[in-house]
């Protein structure tokens, strides 16, 4: 009997000693590559492991997501658990509408900011300029995203201008423009870096009625 009893307490000091280990897997969005160090099939627990993240030409590394949420390249971690990570690339995005811009009959001028060189939001104003010498001053909201920007131009008294358009290169956008559910085909080239070649509109912002 004492053997027996012998024998079943080294059965569980063998348990209670065998090391938990866990396995990573990175899966890639947009076009770039990543190193793991140290590169193994399994981590034992509290192992710290560092991912590198690498964009392709014409691509940048935006951030990870998954079992992290962070924009830090290169990725530091501890293994707890099993970790899934998902590792984001992304085309940067930096044409901005600020600057003079024509198209309009009226010159406009936007001053914009944007948060980020992906896809982003944007806020600021658009200028027109009348044509007596007064101007109206628009705030402006929306997103620049890959290819398309989308501007909500509002002010008291006026109708509300939306702009939606599609980005030739840094200085040419083809779009249109919308007020009171009227169309307008829009072209906007960025003043002083190329001849304007597309349709130049006559454009009078409408006031809204029992508006002064």
């Amino acid at each position: 009997m004492k053997k027996l009893v012998c024998f079943s307490s080294f059965i569980l000091l063998l348990v209670g000693c065998s090391d938990e280990v866990f396995n990573l897997s990175v899966q890639v969005s947009g076009k770039g590559t990543y190193e793991i160090s140290p590169q193994k099939s399994f981590y034992e627990d509290g192992e710290t492991v560092t991912i590198t993240a690498t964009a392709d030409s014409g691509w940048k590394f935006n951030r990870w997501l998954g079992d992290v949420n962070t924009n830090n390249n290169p990725l530091h971690l501890t293994m707890d658990g099993n970790m899934s990570i998902q590792l984001i690339f992304s085309i940067p995005f930096e044409p901005t509408m600020s600057g003079s811009w024509e198209g309009v009959q009226l010159p406009v001028d936007f001053n914009i900011t944007q948060v980020s060189i992906f896809d982003s939001t944007i806020t600021g104003e658009m200028v027109l300029h009348l044509l007596n010498g007064s101007q109206l001053t628009y705030s402006v909201t929306g997103y620049n995203r890959v290819s398309v920007i989308i501007m909500k131009c509002r002010k008291t008294g006026y109708y509300d201008i939306t702009y939606t358009g599609w980005w030739s290169n840094q200085s040419k956008v083809v779009g249109r423009m919308q007020e009171a559910g009227t169309y307008y085909d829009c072209d906007l080239i960025r003043q002083g870096e190329a001849p304007f070649s597309g349709k130049r509109i006559s454009f009078i912002p409408k006031k809204l009625v029992g508006s002064d």
